[in-house]
């Protein structure tokens, strides 16, 4: 996952809805989402911490977040595929768009 779209929240919408979706899954134990400016961090915390930075651009109504920087941990490298993947679920939960 490079980047993706949300066409209907502003950022700080995003982090809350993406944070209420993770808790419904219960990945709110382990993943947190943080928004510094216009920079958007998922981070994981387990045995070990991962954490991917993404750069904001807003945009008409909503903004794209695209991946600017990656740090996984070696515990993390063997399942970061499996992690992306249920972060995609994530996203599409809350009308986000993977580009």
């Amino acid at each position: 996952m490079r980047s993706f779209e949300v066409s209907h929240l502003s950022p700080s919408r995003f982090v809350e809805a993406i944070q209420a979706q993770l808790a419904v899954r219960g990945y709110d134990r382990y993943v947190s989402v943080d928004l510094t400016g216009e920079r958007l961090g998922v981070e994981l915390k387990w045995m070990g911490t991962t954490r991917f930075g993404f750069r904001i651009s807003q945009g008409e109504g909503g903004f794209r977040a695209d991946l600017v920087e990656q740090r996984v941990s070696p515990f993390h490298a063997a399942f970061s595929d499996r992690f992306e993947g249920y972060f995609e679920e994530a996203l599409d939960k809350v009308g986000a768009k993977v580009v």
